[in-house]
């Protein structure tokens, strides 16, 4: 039913990863492990679980290297998660739930970009934060927390959505494989498919996307570099203004 992607790059969560997925009230058909580079040994992990499917890559393929991979999954669900990601032991049982009954790209946090804003994630005040932020805006919870089920532009830190809507991802070029699979994922899928993007209820204690958030607060985040804001603006304005985005709120733009 599931296929889950899971990347190793310089964090080493790898095998606490497996550990959850295997527990899963319904667990995934398969599991594959991609690796750029060898910052981290997982010859050892991955002895552990011999079912698990292991990709090692010499080059960087990035952030959109998980969603090339996909397009050979064989499940009718797909499930990509960062490398900081611990979802609770029934997340891929609510996420396939809430995908079917939405048909929507189910995201564990994310973002509603305010109107006319082509760089959302530059907080600009706390009701900024708490209107935008949806998911993760509490910094005092450790888990993921989302009072109500919340139509959202994009999903951050895992995706669980149809295999088939990568066609839709693949249809349109990205404005660059430096940043900005997550914001692609929501835009590509919207513009080809009128499919939504939807962040679901999470109580933060039975139910979350991520039960260990505070992993993603380290210095490798891709949020600390110092160009992410200038990239991420550019890819906002390539989606909305050149491919035909419309965000949520920018329905009324004229």
């Amino acid at each position: 039913m599931v296929t889950a992607i899971l990347t190793v790059w310089k964090r080493n969560y790898l095998e606490e990863q497996l550990n959850r997925l295997l527990a899963q009230v319904i667990p995934p058909e398969e599991i594959w492990v991609y690796q750029c580079h060898n910052y981290i040994n997982v010859e050892n992990i991955l002895k552990k679980f011999p079912l698990v499917k292991y990709q090692f890559n010499t080059n960087n393929l990035s952030y959109f290297g998980r969603f090339s991979l996909g397009l050979h999954v064989k499940t009718p669900y797909l499930y990509i998660l960062d490398d900081d990601v611990i979802p609770s032991f029934n997340w891929i049982e609510n996420c396939l739930k809430t995908c079917f009954e939405k048909n929507s790209i189910v995201g564990s946090s994310g973002r509603i970009i305010p109107f006319n804003d082509y760089s959302p994630e530059m907080v600009k005040s706390r009701k900024h934060y708490y209107e935008c932020y949806i998911g993760d805006y509490d910094n005092l919870s450790s888990a993921n927390y989302c009072p109500k089920d919340t139509f959202i532009d994009y999903g951050c830190n895992s995706w669980f959505f149809k295999t088939e809507w990568l066609k839709y991802f693949w249809s349109i070029k990205p404005y660059t494989f430096d940043s900005g699979e997550d914001i692609h994922l929501s835009a590509s899928c919207q513009i080809m498919g009128n499919i939504k993007t939807i962040c679901p209820f999470q109580d933060g204690k039975v139910l979350s996307g991520n039960m260990m958030k505070y992993y993603g607060w380290d210095s490798i985040a891709s949020h600390k570099k110092q160009d992410f804001h200038i990239i991420r603006e550019k890819i906002f304005r390539y989606l909305i203004d050149t491919c035909g985005w419309t965000p949520l709120t920018w329905h009324t733009r004229i």
